[in-house]
């Protein structure tokens, strides 16, 4: 577990020095930190997975992991981007928000593949259900939460109920486990900030004045312990 602590450590300085930096404004620099920020995640799993003698069922898990960060890593680019470039920014807010609706899918996969146990539906329906009723809150409180979705109506539709259903399969999973199983408490907890810092984004995106400094910081810090914490979850496979 050497490795992955040493890039989790690594990672998290590079954090503090986006962060320190996206705060006075963005530049292709704020991009540049932030990619290293984001393949520092990449590392850990990578790291994890090498240096543990996994069984094909973690490894496969792995693999999933592994996919669903790189996803991550490619929406933390193109979303900054947005930033930095903003006379481009719905070409590149769509695509940050197509690799990590994909990047959830992946999670979920995964999470399905290697926790599921047969005979148990209900701990797959009930997720659904939630995930399905979460998008339509998100909908129907668009000015509740003063925020104008405009011409991201549709893709915003498409990805709440996948940001929800990472948490919703993970902790119906946890359950199923008896709370057993400590890759997967890890992942839910990791999901919990990974919704949270996506519901400030939403105020980030869509809202006025919700863009401080002290939102950027929130974000970005929930957003990445959540992906790092689900990196190094893997170096709790058993």
């Amino acid at each position: 577990m050497l490795f992955p602590v040493i890039f989790a450590s690594l990672g998290m300085i590079l954090l503090f020095a986006f962060q320190y930096h996206r705060i006075k404004g963005c530049t292709p620099w704020t991009t540049v930190l932030k990619s290293f920020t984001s393949l520092g995640f990449m590392c850990v799993a990578v790291c994890a997975l090498a240096t543990n003698d996994f069984d094909k069922a973690n490894s496969k898990y792995c693999a999933f992991v592994i996919l669903a960060l790189l996803f991550g890593l490619l929406g933390d680019i193109w979303l900054d981007l947005k930033f930095t470039h903003p006379e481009c920014g719905i070409p590149y807010t769509y695509a940050g928000f197509m690799v990590f609706l994909f990047g959830h899918l992946v999670y979920d996969a995964g999470l399905i593949t290697r926790f599921y146990v047969k005979g148990h539906p209900m701990y797959l329906i009930v997720p659904v259900l939630v995930s399905l009723a979460f998008c339509v809150v998100v909908l129907l409180t668009e000015d509740l939460m003063k925020v104008k979705y405009g011409k991201f109506k549709g893709i915003v539709a498409a990805y709440s109920p996948v940001v929800i259903s990472i948490s919703a399969f993970s902790g119906s999973f946890a359950l199923l486990h008896h709370l057993k199983e400590i890759p997967l408490n890890i992942f839910f907890v990791a999901s919990i900030f990974f919704l949270f810092s996506d519901l400030i984004l939403n105020g980030t995106y869509f809202g006025d004045g919700k863009n401080r400094p002290v939102d950027i910081i929130v974000n970005h810090t929930s957003y990445y312990l959540a992906q790092y914490a689900i990196a190094l979850s893997l170096c709790f496979l058993e």
